[in-house]
């Protein structure tokens, strides 16, 4: 496979991953990547592995914050929780 392919940036600031390359590295739609600039003219893009919730229930009765979090739908969810991991990870990565 070829390991260099050249992409323009859009207009709105979106580019697409060539399909040979996200078969080969096995992205898949919802998967999180971390973006993180390597000056002067580098981006590296790693895949964040975020982790299936337990099942166990645990009760945190009038914690406001999990209250919230729970009426969201799972992919709100899921999104709230990898943006939280990607803002760890550039605070204390």
């Amino acid at each position: 496979m070829e390991r260099s392919v050249l992409r323009l940036l859009g207009q709105r600031g979106k580019i697409t991953i060539p399909q040979a390359i996200r078969m080969q590295l096995d992205l898949e739609p919802g998967d999180v990547l971390l973006f993180e600039p390597d000056p002067p003219d580098r981006v590296i893009i790693t895949r964040m592995e975020v982790a299936a919730p337990e099942k166990e229930e645990v009760d945190m009765t009038g914690d406001i914050f999990t209250e919230e979090f729970h009426r969201l739908s799972y992919s709100r969810q899921y999104r709230l929780l990898a943006s939280l991991l990607s803002d760890f990870h550039t605070l204390y990565g």
